[in-house]
């Protein structure tokens, strides 16, 4: 008996910011989730992460489903087709949000983090990520992060031996060291892991990650196991209730049998 997952999404502009530059997808068809953050201005914010968005469920829905399919990057020995897969749609929007920015001045600088779930039958969960937009697991009663904030505070905190709050203190505002768009080539860290019938997956833009506690996210997925719908809402309104002060943006995932 195979699993199944029941999905659902929201985003909100908050308190503070005018123009929400987060973007996100549930490509269900494909067992596919897709989540980003973007930076560089309203404008270009909000362009990069719809490129994003838009250049990963294409490539996962069409390009690579088409006849005489070739790699549009080289792939990496070892890794499984479903892993160069998002390391690869991950690259073509990295090209797409690059060559905007090059272009057009008024996008000139602008990025965007990226998390992406996918499930494959033969490896799991995986995840690709790059930048400080999180993908976290519920089982049982732990909530466990998956994903390393490609950030300036872990950076400080892994080759400095800094402790968390040192290197927050040091880094001063949230400050990325990754993201799609500011190279003309980038590289997604990949995640494997293992679903279990009850697990809840959050992937969520730092709106969220940064104004509500870790265990306060786990204490409202907890309170909403079976409606992760209700659990996406109601993460949303807690970044909103401690200040709002940046768009917020999260897709919840409960993992169940297929009926």
């Amino acid at each position: 008996m195979g699993l199944r997952f029941i999905t659902a999404g929201a985003t909100d502009v908050g308190q503070v910011r005018e123009v929400n530059e987060d973007a996100y997808a549930l490509v269900d068809a494909e067992s596919a989730w897709i989540l980003a953050d973007g930076m560089g201005g309203h404008v270009g914010g909000k362009v990069a992460s719809n490129l994003a968005v838009d250049a990963i469920k294409d490539f996962l829905v069409r390009w690579r489903h088409t006849p005489g399919f070739e790699w549009p990057f080289e792939i990496m020995p070892g890794r499984s087709d479903a892993e160069n897969s998002l390391a690869n749609a991950v690259r073509v929007a990295n090209v797409r949000v690059y060559n905007q920015s090059e272009w057009n001045p008024a996008y000139q600088g602008m990025g965007t983090t990226v998390v992406v779930m996918h499930y494959d039958e033969a490896q799991g969960m995986v995840i690709a990520h790059v930048g400080d937009s999180r993908c976290y697991r519920l089982r049982g009663e732990t909530l466990t992060q998956l994903t390393v904030d490609h950030s300036l505070v872990n950076h400080l905190m892994r080759f400095f031996h800094l402790s968390y709050a040192e290197a927050r203190k040091r880094a001063g505002s949230n400050v990325i060291v990754r993201a799609v768009g500011l190279e003309d080539d980038v590289e997604a860290d990949l995640t494997i892991d293992q679903p279990e019938m009850g697990d809840l997956y959050l992937s969520c833009s730092d709106g969220l990650s940064d104004l509500v506690d870790d265990w306060a996210i786990q204490n409202i997925l907890l309170n909403n196991l079976d409606a992760p719908q209700a659990a996406a809402n109601a993460l949303v309104r807690a970044a909103n209730a401690a200040g709002g002060t940046d768009n917020i943006t999260v897709i919840v995932m409960k993992v169940s049998l297929e009926l």
